[in-house]
């Protein structure tokens, strides 16, 4: 493999040694040399190398180890402190092992006892620290292109986040308010309502609704992504949890005419877990299944224990609806990620319900997963160890 010399074929060389005799066999060992080509500045002293060295006029260096009163590998160092990237092989009288590996470690490309050089094993070892050099600069241009790339996806990043906040805070105050007043009116507080007036707000309420979902839905992504989703686990049962959530639903159920079947295993045992979150994720999972069932579907929420996952409780909720394609399967869990059919229930939402429920049961200790046939519906399921995480 050759080095890469100047445009008129020289390769320029920097010996750093202080004896002369030495600098001379090592002159005449590479004036033998026709590929490459050599040019050789010689510097008898420490500092003559170091100011060289900063001067970047070279390809690559030869130096002793022995430099007067200093050494090779103080030189090494020195050249490191300042910044200075040349590649230097290590030539010395003393065949010390530990030399070797501190002379490489300091950055010396590589090394050579002066007792077996030729010119054969200079051309040898300066070809191969020219390109081993080259090879060197192309992985630190890359490393440092890398980490500016990273920085500024970091960069990028922090102002969606900051983004999904501001957003997140400026529709949170409004929406409240207009909820509350909308509460107010089918309350009856200022006066009777009409038939189509109560039906006008509670549809307005149901907007409000879903919009304040999707709103804490950014603050969570939010919390997230700067690691300050916390959960507060506490002793209990899941099956009051699934009855009240179930229960929640119960007008769009009857709406849809949707079979509705609750199936919890008896006596299972109390598990830690945020009742809060974990209603989240009933609620998510659940809306999803009402969402994407026809009318007149079937809908199934279990719980059992999971003995084969090792000490763990499972719960399902499965749907007859309109299910999901293999190729988008793999994806439901990645945030912002929406399915794409020609549903209009699929439009609706940030996509970042999954993403977010998957993420809850992981900071429990438990997995979630889906399966499905298109056209025949899906089970989405999550396990919760018994054991406090």
């Amino acid at each position: 493999m050759n080095p890469r010399p100047d445009s008129d074929g020289t390769l320029k060389v920097l010996l750093i040694e202080d004896d002369e005799d030495d600098a001379l066999i090592t002159r005449s060992l590479l004036e033998k040399l026709s590929n490459p080509l050599v040019a050789l500045e010689w510097v008898p002293s420490y500092d003559e190398g170091l100011e060289q060295i900063k001067s970047q006029q070279h390809d690559i260096g030869l130096l002793d180890y022995q430099l007067g009163s200093r050494t090779g590998l103080e030189l090494l160092q020195e050249a490191n402190s300042h910044g200075l990237h040349f590649p230097l092989i290590m030539l010395t009288g003393q065949g010390n092992e530990s030399l070797v590996i501190d002379a490489l470690e300091l950055g010396a490309i590589d090394y050579l006892p002066k007792r077996i050089i030729s010119s054969e094993s200079l051309q040898r070892a300066i070809c191969h620290g020219i390109e081993k050099n080259h090879l060197q600069a192309a992985v630190s241009a890359h490393q440092r292109e890398l980490e500016k790339t990273n920085q500024e996806l970091e960069r990028k990043n922090e102002e969606i986040q900051r983004f999904y906040h501001v957003v997140a805070h400026e529709l949170k105050t409004p929406l409240t308010a207009a909820s509350e007043f909308v509460e107010i009116l089918l309350e009856g507080i200022p006066g009777p309502l009409t038939n189509t007036q109560e039906e006008y707000l509670q549809l307005i309420h149901r907007c409000c609704d879903h919009l304040d979902r999707n709103i804490n839905d950014l603050y969570d992504i939010t919390r997230l992504e700067t690691g300050k989703l916390s959960i507060h686990p506490q002793l209990g049962s899941l099956s009051g949890l699934i009855d009240d959530v179930v229960k929640v639903f119960t007008s769009q159920v009857q709406a849809k005419d949707i079979d509705l079947n609750v199936r919890v295993a008896p006596d299972l045992p109390f598990l830690q877990f945020d009742p809060q979150r974990i209603r989240q994720v009933l609620l998510n999972l659940l809306g999803n299944a009402l969402k994407f069932t026809p009318k007149r579907g079937k809908i199934i929420v279990s719980a059992c224990d999971d003995s084969p996952c090792g000490g763990r409780m499972r719960v399902s909720i499965e749907d007859t609806g309109v299910g999901i394609a293999q190729d988008q399967l793999e994806h439901i869990f990645e945030r912002l990620y929406q399915v794409k059919d020609d549903s209009p229930a699929s439009a609706s939402g940030l996509g970042l319900g999954l993403f977010i429920c998957r993420e809850i049961i992981k900071l429990h200790g438990g997995t979630m997963m889906a399966t499905s046939d298109l056209g025949k519906g899906s089970i989405f399921s999550f396990t919760l160890p018994y054991q406090s995480t």
